[in-house]
């Protein structure tokens, strides 16, 4: 995956938040869809779109399917992008942050 797709990939409030939440431990799909506080579709959607872009795996347990990081150093990256996020808010003048 070039960095491009994995930004893309990245390029959503509530896939940050799965990753950021699955950092700390493996999950099933209730944990998650309750610390979202999201509808289940919406929040199987987002662990699909995750899969697709290898960032999470799943594994089945019982009934219950797992999702884990593929690569913890994600939340590194999730946690340094925040930071310089914070520290250019103010400064940033592009047009599309002036839309959103």
């Amino acid at each position: 995956m070039d960095v491009e797709r994995l930004f893309r990939c990245l390029d959503d409030n509530t896939r940050r938040r799965i990753l950021l939440f699955l950092g700390k431990d493996e999950r099933c799909v209730r944990e998650i869809v309750e610390h979202l506080d999201r509808d289940q579709s919406l929040t199987s959607h987002h662990l699909k779109r995750l899969r697709e872009c290898g960032l999470v795996q799943s594994r089945r347990d019982g009934k219950r399917i797992m999702y884990r990081l593929t690569d913890p150093s994600l939340i590194v990256l999730l946690r340094d992008a925040e930071r310089v996020a914070g520290t250019v808010e103010g400064i940033c003048r592009c047009v599309e942050c002036d839309e959103e």
